[in-house]
């Protein structure tokens, strides 16, 4: 493993074991409506690190996904007259977005749990939430219980096949980082396209 990549290792490992452990997963998964990196293999690594605490990760991971994805709501329910036009297409494109929408008049709370259980953008599904102005209560619970579904499965997957899991992340961790670095910059690239 390259210098820079052991380093950038390290420090992850620090930071999944350290006692503030808990505080990163609920800091990174609060930000997850504006965030571009795959979470789920954030909650994979930090359940990795420390397996007697996955539980504790799933519920911390599941409570500030639902405060983030409450946020997404209320921007669109509210505001999204004044800040629709910045957020599609710069944000999201418009495809996704009119997908979503149409989802949304025909199945409603359905759409969003199983685009809550599934790897479709939380910035997408809570922001047409609250433009179609689904009800809060019964939004929260969906979203709620799918990411609870989602993060249990996660976490419980590295609790059955940790030991091979972790040498899979520890043998192949730059070709990872380089993976989920391209997606970023694609994303970014992507953006700034768009912006143009």
């Amino acid at each position: 493993m390259e210098p820079r990549f052991s380093r950038l290792h390290t420090w992850a490992i620090q930071k999944a074991s350290s006692s503030r452990a808990s505080l990163w997963i609920a800091l990174l998964f609060s930000l997850e409506l504006i965030l571009f990196i795959p979470l789920d293999a954030i909650l994979m690594f930090f359940c990795l690190q420390n397996r007697n605490k996955t539980f504790f990760y799933i519920a911390i991971a599941s409570i500030a996904s639902l405060c983030s994805g409450l946020i997404g709501y209320l921007v669109g329910h509210f505001l999204w007259d004044v800040l629709g036009p910045y957020i599609v297409p710069h944000l999201i494109s418009s495809a996704q977005f009119a997908t979503m929408s149409s989802h949304f008049q025909t199945y409603e709370n359905g759409a969003v749990f199983f685009g809550a259980l599934l790897p479709f953008p939380l910035k997408v599904l809570s922001l047409a939430a609250g433009v179609f102005h689904l009800g809060i209560v019964p939004f929260s619970l969906c979203l709620f219980a799918a990411r609870l579904i989602r993060f249990f499965l996660v976490g419980g997957a590295m609790i059955l096949w940790g030991e091979r899991v972790n040498k899979f992340v520890e043998r192949h961790f730059q070709r990872i980082v380089m993976v989920l670095g391209a997606k970023v910059a694609i994303v970014l690239l992507t953006l700034w396209v768009l912006t143009k």
